[in-house]
């Protein structure tokens, strides 16, 4: 079988919830994955990148699919330039990863390439965000060479 996610796990790993790899279901945004931000606690990503375009802190406690909706509802009520938005995101996951030994040893073993997909039945959809995936990839390599960032 050919089809790139039967793949995911032996020649790339897709940071996706619903990925095939335990490492890429926690690198995806919506795992729950408490941190503390410059600007508070939150318990995913995905809360937190809502959050900075609303600083509506329900967003603080929620991950997955449910940060998302209540995001998108929200809709984008503040402005912010997008180099400070991905500056506080890359900040956001150098925590989350730095934040769960776990995860941190099975990331700085981890060699496979990350991409970033959907997978609905049959039909794979690229879900973009290659500036999150030179990142994942640039704290892997930093963390490898024994970097601090």
């Amino acid at each position: 079988d050919d089809r790139v996610d039967t793949k995911d796990g032996i020649d790339h790993i897709n940071i996706y919830s619903k990925g095939q790899t335990e490492l890429g279901r926690y690198l995806s945004n919506f795992a729950y994955s408490p941190i503390q931000t410059q600007d508070g606690g939150f318990n995913s990503i995905e809360g937190y990148w809502y959050w900075l375009y609303t600083h509506n802190d329900k967003l603080r406690i929620l991950h997955g699919f449910k940060a998302k909706s209540v995001g998108e509802k929200l809709g984008k009520t503040i402005t912010i330039d997008e180099y400070l938005f991905q500056n506080k995101i890359r900040n956001a996951c150098w925590i989350k990863i730095h934040s769960n030994e776990y995860y941190l040893n099975m990331f700085a073993r981890s060699s496979l390439p990350f991409r970033h997909y959907y997978v609905f039945n049959d039909f794979i959809k690229d879900a973009g965000g290659k500036w999150m995936l030179e990142m994942w990839e640039s704290f892997r390599s930093y963390i490898k060479n024994g970097y601090e960032y």
